[in-house]
């Protein structure tokens, strides 16, 4: 069981992701959190986005009561938004915008709006920093991603096999794929860390 204090590595891993995400110095950044998000993240990128000489604020939110019979975690489709309009304001009038959120913001019904406005959403996964430490993207992860998304976009069909028995075959023809580098430093634009991933959603009956 790790102590919840902010360790000097889990402080540089914040700092390198907000760096990457053009964090600057005078720059409004919101940190959108929920009564329940992690409370060492907040503090983290609060003090990471100090060192940047950014002016970072707080923006919290009740969690919303649960609605899914079982539990659920990791959806990127958090529902503690609301549409709340002043929420909603506040993150338009924020050039980059922390996502603290348990679940991110990620596939929200706000997000669009959101991204609309120029602000670019940054969703830090509702991880203990010490596993976000081991996943801090780097500068060369982005061309690395887009070449596999490029190679995936090519592809016609994807096969997995193992001595296992495992046989898997996908058609990836009409399949809608993207990549994630884990930072967004172009505004209307969203990230997650830990980043440095591709995904594919095939059509329906598509999979053997």
């Amino acid at each position: 069981m790790l102590t919840d204090r902010i360790e000097a590595q889990w402080l540089d891993a914040f700092e390198a992701v907000l760096r990457l995400c053009k964090a600057e110095p005078s720059m409004p950044l919101c940190l959108l959190a929920e009564s329940q998000s992690r409370a060492l993240n907040i503090e983290l990128a609060e003090l990471a986005a100090l060192r940047l000489g950014a002016r970072p604020f707080r923006c919290v939110v009740p969690t919303p009561p649960q609605t899914a019979p079982v539990p659920v975690r990791s959806t990127g489709a958090s529902r503690a938004l609301r549409g709340h309009p002043s929420v909603l304001a506040a993150l338009a009038a924020s050039p980059l915008v922390v996502d603290l959120t348990l679940e991110g913001l990620l596939h929200a019904p706000e997000l669009s709006q959101i991204l609309k406005s120029g602000a670019r959403v940054l969703i830090i996964s509702n991880e203990h920093p010490e596993a976000l430490e081991r996943l801090v993207p780097r500068p060369e992860d982005e061309a690395r991603v887009k070449a596999a998304v490029k190679r995936a976009r090519a592809a016609r069909r994807m096969t997995v096999t193992s001595d296992a028995g495992t046989d898997l075959t996908v058609v990836m023809e009409g399949a809608v794929t993207a990549g994630v580098w884990g930072w967004c430093d172009r505004p209307g634009t969203v990230a997650h860390w830990p980043g440095g991933v591709v995904v594919s959603f095939p059509r329906a009956g598509s999979v053997n």
